[in-house]
C-alpha cells in the first residue's frame, strides 16, 4: 500500500480526524472501496463491450465488485471472531477461481483462437477489485489506465502484426489430394505455412475438405498472387483470407 493509499484509509478509519465516529469513516471506506471498483472496471468493460465482445460491461462490473467484497470481507469481517488471521488467503482462492470464468470466453474456431484478450480483461479487472477491496487505490488506478493504453492504443500495433500472420481458408472436393500442390505453390512465391488444418464438410449438397493454413508472408504483392495462384491451379469451391483477432 503506497503512503497516499495508507493515508486515506487513516483517515477515513479516524472518522475523518475525529470530526465524526470511527465507524461511520470505516462505511464510507467501505463504499469506496466498492465504488472504485465498479468505476476502474467500468472502464476496462466499456472497452470490451464497444467491441462486441461476449463478456462485457455487466461480467466486468461484477467480476470487478465481487472480488472487492471478497477482499473486503477477509480484511474486515473475521477481524471480530479470529485474533489471528491471513487476510490473504480468500484473495488466493479469487485468483485461482476466475481462471474458470476467464476460461468460457476462449473458444477455438480452426486455427484461430478468440477470447484470450478478454479473459486476461476479467483476470484484470479481478485484481483491480481485489485492489481496491484491500484500500490500494492509487496501484489499482494505475493498473487500470496501463490495462487501457494496451487495450486502445496497441490494437493498431496489434492489428499489423496480425497481417503477418493470415489464415487462409480454401474449400476443394474432398477426394482431390492437393496439398502437396499448395505447399509447392506457397514455396514458388516464398511464403512458409506455419500449420494447417482440415475437416470434412458439406458443401453445396457435396463432400467436400476445408483446408485451413496460417502462413507467413513478407507483402500483401505475395499473398495476393498466391491466392490467384490457387485460384487457378487448385480450382477451389471457396477461397478467402482472414486475420486473428482477439
Amino acid at each position: 500500500m503506497t503512503s497516499i493509499d495508507q493515508e486515506i484509509v487513516r483517515w477515513f478509519n479516524s472518522g475523518f480526524d475525529g470530526a465524526t465516529y470511527p465507524e461511520a469513516g470505516n462505511f464510507l471506506l467501505l463504499v469506496l472501496s466498492i465504488a472504485m471498483a465498479i468505476l476502474l472496471s467500468f472502464l476496462i468493460g466499456f472497452e470490451r463491450e464497444f467491441h462486441g465482445h461476449a463478456a462485457g460491461l455487466r461480467t466486468h462490473l461484477l467480476v470487478s465488485v465481487g472480488s472487492c467484497l471478497i477482499m473486503i470481507i477477509s480484511v474486515y469481517g473475521f477481524s471480530s471472531i479470529f485474533e489471528t488471521r491471513d487476510p490473504a488467503r480468500l484473495a488466493a482462492q479469487v485468483v485461482a477461481g476466475i481462471g474458470f470464468l476467464g476460461a468460457g470466453t476462449i473458444v477455438q474456431t480452426g486455427l484461430d483462437v478468440r477470447g484470450l484478450t478478454t479473459a486476461t480483461t476479467i483476470w484484470i479487472v479481478m485484481a483491480i477489485g481485489l485492489a481496491c477491496g484491500s484500500g490500494n487505490f492509487v496501484i489499482a488506478s494505475v493498473a487500470t489506465l496501463l490495462a487501457l493504453m494496451c487495450l486502445v492504443l496497441f490494437r493498431t500495433i496489434e492489428r499489423y502484426l496480425a497481417r503477418r500472420n493470415p489464415i487462409l481458408t480454401l474449400v476443394v472436393p474432398s477426394e482431390r489430394p492437393v496439398l502437396k500442390d499448395i505447399h509447392q505453390i506457397a514455396d514458388r512465391y516464398g511464403i512458409t505455412i506455419l500449420d494447417t488444418r482440415t475437416e470434412i464438410i458439406s458443401y453445396q449438397d457435396q463432400s467436400a475438405l476445408r483446408i485451413m493454413m496460417r502462413c507467413l508472408f513478407t507483402g500483401d504483392s505475395q499473398i495476393t498472387s498466391f491466392m490467384d495462384d490457387l485460384r487457378f491451379s487448385i480450382r477451389p469451391f471457396a477461397l478467402s483470407v482472414s486475420t486473428q483477432s482477439q
